[in-house]
C-alpha cells in the first residue's frame, strides 16, 4: 500500500510538472516579445516544473540505487536530503512570485477560480517554507556529516568515499533530467501554439 501511495503521489507530482511545463511553454514566445513581468513568470512556472520532475527522477533513482545494492539505505537517505537541497531555494523563489501573482490576480477578478488558486498557491508557499525551516539545516548537517565522514584511510571509508560520489553523480543527473524534460515539454507547446496560430491567420486570409 505504500509503495500504491508512493507511485500515485509521483504521478500527481509528474502531471502538475508537466502541466507547468506546457503552461508555461504556451507563453514563451509571446512573452519573449513583450517582456517584463510576464517572461519572469513564465520562468517561475518553468523552474517549478523542472523542479517537479527532478525530485520525481531523484525518488526513482534514490529507489534503484538502494535495490540494486549501489547505495546502502543510509546514502539512499542523504541522496534525497541533498536532492531536496538543491531544489528547495529554486522552490521557495519561484513559489513567492507565483504566490504573490496569484493574490494580486485573484482581488483584481474576484471571482471563484482565481480566489481557489490563490487560497491553493498560498497554502503551497505557507507549506513549502515551514518545512524548509523545519528540515532544511538539519538536512544540511546531516549531508555535511556524511561526506566529511568519508576518507581513504581503509575499505570502509573507501566504500563511503565510492557511494557520496554516486550520489552526487546521481542527483546532477536527477537535476539535469528534470531540466531537460521541462525544456522539451515547453518547446513542444509552443510550437503547438506557433501552429495554431498560423492556421488562425491562414483560415482568416482564405476568408
Amino acid at each position: 500500500m505504500n509503495y500504491l501511495m508512493l507511485f500515485l503521489f509521483l504521478g500527481l507530482n509528474f502531471g502538475i510538472s508537466f502541466w507547468n511545463a506546457y503552461s508555461s511553454g504556451a507563453y514563451l514566445t509571446e512573452t519573449k516579445i513583450i517582456g517584463g513581468f510576464s517572461r519572469f513568470m513564465v520562468w517561475c512556472g518553468l523552474v517549478m516544473s523542472a523542479c517537479g520532475f527532478t525530485w520525481v527522477y531523484l525518488t526513482i533513482l534514490t529507489m534503484i540505487a538502494v535495490s540494486c545494492e549501489w547505495l546502502t539505505p543510509h546514502w539512499g537517505e542523504v541522496m534525497f536530503k541533498l536532492g531536496y537541497l538543491v531544489i528547495i531555494g529554486p522552490v521557495l523563489g519561484s513559489g513567492l512570485a507565483i504566490w504573490a501573482h496569484s493574490i494580486v490576480v485573484a482581488y483584481r477578478r474576484r471571482n471563484l477560480s482565481d480566489v481557489a488558486v490563490a487560497a491553493w498557491n498560498t497554502y503551497a508557499q505557507v507549506s513549502n517554507t515551514w518545512e524548509a525551516a523545519s528540515h532544511a539545516p538539519g538536512f544540511l548537517k546531516e549531508v555535511m556529516s556524511a561526506f566529511s565522514s568519508t576518507s581513504d584511510d581503509d575499505d570502509d571509508d573507501n566504500k563511503g568515499a565510492q557511494m557520496g560520489l554516486l550520489v552526487i553523480l546521481l542527483v546532477i543527473l536527477a537535476v539535469f533530467g528534470g531540466v531537460i524534460t521541462t525544456g522539451v515539454i515547453a518547446r513542444w507547446a509552443d510550437r503547438e501554439v506557433a501552429l495554431d496560430v498560423t492556421r488562425a491567420r491562414g483560415n482568416l486570409d482564405l476568408a
